[in-house]
């Protein structure tokens, strides 16, 4: 297994991607974080700020710099762009967004073209699919955060119910972030399997769309009062460089390009159950998903192939 000390940079620190640089630095992630915007007054102010902390955290070298400053980075974290403003379509945001990664993403491949490429950018599949539409670096090495936050969400409801901690419940989110697909069919507890678990414990068995109910609006419930998720989407991503920079092989419900897996068609880009390690992602591990499942997946691969073609980029 690899080690730490390794050169990540961030393009794009508005509030998640100073969010993103604080948890690496805070985990003691990387020895060196580039912070590249289009404010570079901006990222200066958010490199000082973190370099205060010296004292506090491990050795990082952490400064605001320009696209050639980026060479040599084992990880590049994309989140330039606007972030979802309550009310507005997925379809407005990606247009708006799309121009940002068309003008910004070859420059960081110019002088990157061995990291693996990690897509935060809102609406993160069609963005993802976009980056790599635009790269030539291997579908492995283009990586979006997916819906490894909707999983986090998904465990943390469930495991309120089972009253254990979300560490130990073993379940995934798949699909398109913002409209996901909970795989009930694979969710399990110590071993057990949801229902089998809930038994054992006497425990009833969980209102499923009672369950869902406020993780589907956690999102637009936090951005309505805040303005913007940060703080669970910058330590997923952390979560993410950390199986990277570690060479972890750790499953994650990543979003990467999908052709030929359980028989949907492509190409495409969402969330499925995938090893990352310092390659990136692997191809989606092919779990026995349950027909209800296997319908949603081909609706969501239906609809995310007819944005497509809507942005021109199909």
């Amino acid at each position: 297994m690899g080690g730490l000390g390794a050169k990540v940079t961030i393009v794009g620190v508005g509030a998640v991607g100073s969010g993103i640089a604080f948890a690496l630095a805070w985990g003691g992630l990387a020895t060196e974080l580039v912070l590249i915007d289009a404010d570079r007054r901006r990222a200066e102010g958010e490199a000082w700020d973190l370099d205060d902390a010296a004292a506090f955290i491990k050795p990082v070298h952490i400064y605001a710099a320009d696209y050639p400053d980026s060479a040599g980075s084992r990880v590049v974290v994309f989140s330039a762009g606007q972030p979802r403003a309550v009310g507005q379509s997925r379809l407005e945001l990606a247009r708006t967004n799309l121009e940002v990664l068309k003008e910004s993403f070859p420059r960081v491949l110019r002088y990157c073209p061995d990291a693996v490429h990690l897509i935060v950018t809102s609406p993160v599949d069609i963005i993802t699919f976009a980056a790599n539409r635009l790269a030539d670096i291997g579908d492995e090495r283009v990586v979006g955060l997916g819906t490894v936050l909707d999983t986090s969400r998904f465990k943390r409801m469930l495991a309120r119910h089972l009253r254990v901690d979300p560490r130990n419940v073993h379940a995934y989110v798949v699909g398109e972030h913002g409209d996901p697909v909970p795989l009930w069919s694979r969710v399990s507890v110590a071993g057990f399997h949801l229902d089998d678990y809930c038994r054992e414990q006497g425990l009833p068995l969980p209102d499923r769309a009672e369950l869902l109910k406020p993780m589907l609006s956690r999102a637009d419930e936090i951005i309505g009062r805040k303005g913007l998720t940060q703080f669970a989407a910058s330590i997923a991503v952390a979560r993410i460089v950390e199986a990277v920079l570690r060479d972890e092989r750790s499953v994650l419900t990543v979003s990467g390009m999908v052709e030929g897996v359980y028989g949907l068609e492509g190409p495409n880009c969402f969330s499925l159950p995938a090893v990352v390690d310092a390659r990136g992602r692997h191809r989606p591990l092919p779990l026995a998903l349950n027909e209800e499942e296997m319908s949603k997946l081909r609706e969501t691969a239906a609809h995310l192939r007819q944005v497509h073609r809507e942005l021109g980029i199909a």
